[in-house]
């Protein structure tokens, strides 16, 4: 089995704290080069600022960071601006907005340093029609300390952010309750959750659903998902929070689900090894949290009634679709009565819950050439996605195409190649079936892709909007219907320009 360390986090951070910590240069020293370290190729509306700022490195002759170094910019083309100057930082960046002028199309500006290697530094971007394309309404950043913003989940008019050591941030966005909106977020309450059972994990929050159960009308909890380290094939870890937001300016953790790791009959007892949760799917009308573990399989979770403590006690089943060994499951969602579930490294499974028992019943061992990522399903489709690099140079660059037989079974369709990216991080379907929307990561194709759904078999291009950088994009993407109109909250990375959830209205492109 291939291993592949996934926790790309822990790599950013310490590369970050490198160069924060350099005790060379500092205010005043000599600048020997300067570099572009992200903001190049974005797409944006014509008049307006690019979503994310124009950042370049300045360094010493020994290559450490350079603090205090005054960078001129200017533009070069398409009639737009920037400022005059900034300062570098600590951390040996220095940033600036690039406001596009009025032309539709390629525009261009630059940083200088004179006399030093590497300037200028320039950086182009497009101008697109913002009445004709995707328009970005709001950025809404995390603390500073807050290192990475890692999904959005939407639902009557709130929005629930999930943004790491920072811990869960709620907003309104067209609830009422704040006056808030998609273009003028406004915060309600938040919560740090707590660390993983024993205390080894950090806060590390990754994901949740807010449960509306019908069986009560409440709409109390909300579960998070805590995705702690672990290296793709062979470990994980991270607990389920559960979170009372009756009242959501004071929300309070109630409850926890810790999975206790047992192998399976043939398996032998790992040595250091916990199953770490990710992604979630919750059957509302029967009070049933799936909850994907990664090496841990698939948990199936009963959430009715009043949730406290330890909820060890309410598992229904699990099941690990790969088997032994070939399990590493990303995401599950229910649809036509099965249970999808796709795997890292054994590709998308179908499972039913029969009685109380989770039964694979068909699927598997179908995507041998790429790790796979997130999955939606929609009708007699399905579209996964793949992450990373597999084998010989197999890039996650691909949107996988399924049918789904009469009995739900899946047959791989086609492939959807998204150029100069190296992973597709989510995807989703318009909630009437007519789109799609996928976030990308990992190179100057990096952003949001919107496709038209009309043969679901193939999607067609609709339109994208670029957030490139090679070390981060877009994490994830939510499609929401708020008002009658369409948009896709989506959590950038670190790269470029912070963490921050975008707000996409997508209305006037989408069928």
């Amino acid at each position: 089995m291939t291993t592949r360390t996934f926790w790309r986090h822990a790599t950013l951070a310490l590369v970050a704290g490198t160069l924060a910590c350099s005790d060379s240069g500092g205010p005043g020293g000599n600048p020997a080069e300067i570099e572009l370290l992200d903001g190049n190729n974005q797409t944006g509306a014509a008049s307006a600022a690019l979503p994310a700022p124009l950042r370049v490195l300045v360094t010493d002759a020994d290559g450490a960071p350079l603090e205090g170094v005054d960078v001129e910019w200017e533009v070069v083309t398409g009639g737009g601006s920037v400022p005059a100057s900034s300062v570098s930082g600590a951390d040996g960046v220095a940033s600036a907005t690039f406001v596009l002028g009025a032309t539709i199309g390629a525009q261009s500006a630059r940083a200088v340093l004179e006399g030093v290697a590497g300037s200028p530094v320039t950086f182009t971007a497009t101008a697109s029609d913002a009445a004709a394309g995707i328009q970005l309404l709001s950025v809404t950043p995390v603390p500073a300390d807050a290192p990475f913003v890692h999904d959005t989940y939407v639902r009557d008019g709130i929005v629930f952010m999930f943004a790491w050591d920072e811990g869960v941030r709620i907003y309104d966005v067209g609830n009422g309750m704040a006056g808030g909106t998609p273009a003028v977020p406004k915060l309600v309450g938040s919560i740090v959750t707590g660390t993983a059972n024993g205390g080894t994990v950090s806060p590390s929050v990754h994901n949740g659903w807010w449960f509306h159960n019908p069986v009560t009308a409440e709409k109390r909890y909300l579960f998070v998902g805590q995705e702690g380290p672990g290296s793709v094939g062979t470990s994980s870890s991270g607990d389920i929070h559960v979170v009372d937001v009756s009242n959501l300016a004071a929300p309070v953790e109630v409850a926890f689900y810790h999975h206790p790791d047992q192998p399976d009959a043939t398996e032998p007892v790992p040595v250091n090894r916990k199953a770490g949760v990710h992604n979630f799917w919750m059957d509302e009308p029967n009070q049933i949290l799936y909850a994907a573990y990664y090496n841990g399989g698939v948990v199936a979770l009963d959430v009715s009634g009043t949730l406290a403590g330890d909820l060890a006690s309410r598992v229904i089943s699990v099941n690990r679709p790969g088997g032994p060994g070939g399990t590493f499951t990303w995401g599950v969602q229910l649809a036509n009565g099965s249970l999808y579930a796709i795997d890292m490294v054994s590709g998308l499974h179908q499972l039913q819950l029969q009685g109380n028992t989770l039964v694979k019943v068909a699927g598997g061992d179908n995507v041998p050439d790429r790790f796979s990522s997130d999955l939606w399903v929609h009708g007699s489709h399905a579209y996964t996605g793949t992450w990373g690099t597999r084998g010989a140079g197999n890039v996650g660059n691909v949107v996988k195409v399924w049918t789904l037989s009469g009995s739900g079974a899946p047959t791989l369709a086609n492939s959807v190649t998204i150029e100069n990216t190296g992973t597709v991080s989510d995807v989703q379907v318009s909630a009437d079936g007519s789109w799609l929307a996928v976030t990308t990561e990992y190179g100057s194709g990096a952003g949001l892709y919107l496709y038209d759904l009309a043969n679901p078999a193939s999607p067609v291009l609709i339109d994208r909007y670029l957030v490139p950088s090679a070390g981060g994009g877009l994490h994830t993407g939510t499609i929401a219907d708020i008002d009658g109109r369409q948009y896709v909250f989506a959590a950038r990375d670190p790269s470029p320009g912070g963490p921050a959830m975008m707000v996409f209205d997508v209305t006037d492109v989408v069928p």
